[in-house]
C-alpha cells in the first residue's frame, strides 16, 4: 500500500514537469475562476468582495493565459491532428450553445409570451452571435470562445508561415496592441460602433498581450522552472497574490474584460502558484474527487449564462453568495448528465 502510495505521487511530481491541461493545480484554478465567474454575473451586492471581483476580473485572463499556455506545444510542432482536436473542442459549444439558447427563449415566448431577452429571437440574433462572438441577444460570455477560435487559427497559419520567428512577430505586435491599450486608443476608438463589434474587437486586441506572454513563457519551459524551485515558487507566487489583491500597485486602465498589466501579471502569479500546489499530499479519494469537480467547467461558464437570468426572476433578484452556489452546482450537475449521454459522441465537448 505504501509503495503503491509513492508510485501515485511519484507519477504526480513526473508530470508536473509536462504541458499537461490535467495537471490538478491548474485544474483547481480552473474550477476557482469558474467559479468567481458566476459570482461576477449573479451577484449584484455592495460587499466588498464582490466590488473588488468587479474591478479586478482577472478570471478571464487567466482563462485566456492558462489556454495559450496550453496550445504553444501545438503552434510550436504545427500539430495540425491537435489543432483539429482542439478546434472540435472549442466549436462545437461555441455553436451549438447559441442554438439551444435561441431555442429554449424562443419556446418559451411562444408559450408564455416572456423570455429572458422578452422578445422573439430572430434568424439574423443567431447569425450575429455565430459571425461576432457576441450577441445583445444572444450568450454573451462565447465571446471568450470567438476569441480562442481566432487566435488559434491566427497563431497556426502565421507559425506555419513565418515558421523560425513567429513568436518575435506576435511579441512584436502585443507590445504594439498593449501600447495602444494602455494609451486608451482601444477603448475610444472601438467604442464609437454598435456594442456587439466595439466589444468583440476590443476583447480581441486586449487579450492578445495575454496570450503572448503564455506563449512565451511556454516557450521556454516556464512550467519547468517552476516545478524544480517548487518551494520558492509557491511562496513567491502567493507573495505576489497577496501584494496584487491588497494594494493599488498598478494604474487602473479603462479597457474591456482584460484591461491593463495587472491582468497580465495576475495570470502569471496564480499560474505559477496552482501548478506548483502540493497537491500529491492529498489522499486519494479526495483527489478523485476534486478531479470530478474540475472537469466540467466548461459546462458551467455556459450553462450558468442560459440559467441565472431565470433563477434570479424567480428566486432572487439581486443574487446572493448562496444563490452562486446553487447556480454553480445547478450548471455542474447539468454538465455532468449532459457528458454522461453524449459521452460517446463529440457533444461531449458542449460539458467538459
Amino acid at each position: 500500500m505504501i509503495n503503491s502510495v509513492k508510485q501515485n505521487n511519484s507519477d504526480f511530481n513526473s508530470k508536473k514537469t509536462n504541458i499537461s491541461h490535467r495537471n490538478l493545480g491548474i485544474e483547481i484554478l480552473r474550477a476557482f475562476l469558474c467559479f468567481r465567474i458566476v459570482l461576477l454575473h449573479y451577484y449584484s451586492s455592495n460587499d466588498k468582495y464582490i466590488l473588488s471581483l468587479k474591478k479586478s476580473r482577472f478570471q478571464v485572463a487567466s482563462f485566456f493565459f492558462i489556454s495559450f499556455y496550453f496550445l504553444f506545444p501545438i503552434i510550436s510542432q504545427r500539430n495540425s491532428k491537435k489543432l483539429k482536436l482542439r478546434l472540435e473542442r472549442i466549436l462545437i459549444p461555441y455553436v451549438i450553445h447559441p442554438i439551444i439558447n435561441w431555442i429554449i427563449n424562443n419556446i418559451m415566448f411562444l408559450l408564455i409570451k416572456f423570455n429572458r431577452y422578452n422578445r422573439f429571437l430572430t434568424l439574423l440574433d443567431l447569425k450575429t452571435q455565430l459571425i461576432v462572438g457576441r450577441g445583445i441577444y444572444g450568450i454573451a460570455v462565447l465571446w471568450f470562445q470567438f476569441n480562442l477560435i481566432f487566435f488559434t487559427i491566427f497563431f497556426f497559419i502565421i507559425a506555419f508561415i513565418i515558421q523560425e520567428y513567429y513568436l518575435s512577430f506576435f511579441q512584436i505586435i502585443a507590445i504594439i496592441s498593449y501600447k495602444y491599450q494602455y494609451l486608451g486608443i482601444n477603448n475610444n476608438f472601438f467604442k464609437q460602433y454598435t456594442e456587439n463589434i466595439w466589444m468583440s474587437v476590443g476583447n480581441l486586441l486586449e487579450t492578445f498581450p495575454i496570450a503572448i506572454c503564455a506563449f512565451s513563457l511556454a516557450s521556454i519551459n516556464f512550467h519547468k522552472t517552476l516545478s524544480k524551485n517548487q518551494k520558492k515558487s509557491l511562496l513567491i507566487s502567493f507573495l505576489f497574490i497577496y501584494l496584487i489583491s491588497n494594494y493599488d500597485i498598478f494604474t487602473i486602465i479603462i479597457g474591456f474584460s482584460s484591461p491593463g498589466i495587472k491582468c497580465i501579471f495576475y495570470s502569471v502569479v496564480l499560474f505559477s502558484f496552482f501548478f506548483v500546489l502540493p497537491c500529491e499530499i492529498l489522499n486519494k479519494n479526495l483527489l478523485i474527487i476534486i478531479k470530478q469537480i474540475t472537469k466540467y467547467t466548461q459546462g458551467i461558464y455556459c450553462l450558468h449564462f442560459l440559467f441565472q437570468y431565470y433563477m434570479r426572476l424567480k428566486f432572487e433578484k439581486t443574487g446572493s453568495f448562496f444563490g452562486c452556489v446553487i447556480l454553480y452546482f445547478i450548471s455542474y450537475l447539468t454538465s455532468f448528465i449532459g457528458f454522461k449521454i453524449f459521452f460517446k459522441t463529440k457533444l461531449k465537448y458542449l460539458f467538459a
